[in-house]
């Protein structure tokens, strides 16, 4: 073959190739769905459905029959249960214990709390400056209300020992 034969079947390869992707992405004419005809409400359930059925209907999948499906009650006990669970707080210098559903109370009254720690950060800080004494405690971070549990813990007692913990690890870099 000539080279000249072999860029034009390479040339006319392309440009099939081209059209072929082009004709594939053209819109075409649909047909119309026709509505869906509405069945008439049966007056009596069905008896006849058998063990099956009767199970289907149990596990809240099948037919609805005006109760909450097993889906709806599953999530609902998930999130009762994630409400229950305890997150850890930061407040200004204190962490604090709290339930998720009362996090929003907690983060109300959080810049009274923090406010006060200021306050009372001050007051030691004139009364050391006052006596003529070195005053080293560093002031309360910035951050006025911060939740540090993402999943949060089952029971209190565990919430409030890694409460605890975060406590003492705080008050130990604090000191240095």
């Amino acid at each position: 073959m000539k080279p000249s034969s072999t860029t034009l079947i390479a040339f006319v390869s392309l440009v099939l190739f081209c059209v072929s992707i082009l004709a594939s992405a053209a819109p075409r004419d649909k047909r119309p769905k026709l509505p869906k005809i509405p069945r008439p409400p049966t007056l009596k359930k069905s008896t006849g459905i058998g063990k099956i059925g009767k199970a289907l209907r149990k596990s809240g999948k099948g037919r609805k029959s005006g109760k909450k499906s097993g889906r709806k009650n599953k999530y609902d006990k998930q999130k009762k249960e994630e409400e229950e669970r305890y997150h850890i707080v930061q407040i200004g210098l204190k962490f604090e214990v709290v339930q998720k559903k009362k996090l929003s109370s907690a983060r109300k009254s959080a810049p009274k709390k923090y406010k006060a720690q200021v306050a009372q950060y001050e007051k030691a800080r004139k009364a050391a400056e006052k006596k003529g004494r070195e005053f080293k405690t560093p002031k309360p971070p910035g951050s006025v209300f911060k939740v540090l549990s993402n999943k949060g813990y089952k029971t209190q007692k565990e919430a409030r020992a890694n409460a605890q913990r975060l406590q003492r690890k705080l008050a130990s870099k604090r000191k240095q």
